[in-house]
């Protein structure tokens, strides 16, 4: 029974996935057939402190493998 759960939970998970990435491809092209907005000083912020919270997580991540494979 309960290898039935996850076979459905699993099964779940990678229907959302597919969704979610349709969504994704589909904003994308919907983007690039208009102006790209001109963004304001709130703008321009959100979108550093994204960039710099994805280098943040990626150095984090790397180094955590790192550290988990005893590389250094």
């Amino acid at each position: 029974m309960l290898e039935a759960v996850v076979l459905v939970a699993e099964v779940g998970a990678f229907a959302w996935l597919v969704l979610f990435s349709v969504l994704l491809v589909s904003m994308a092209g919907d983007s690039e057939r208009g102006p790209a907005p001109r963004l304001d000083r709130i703008g321009r912020s959100l979108v550093s402190n994204a960039r710099a919270a994805l280098t943040v997580g990626v150095i984090a991540l790397a180094a955590l493998a790192a550290h988990d494979f005893t590389l250094f």
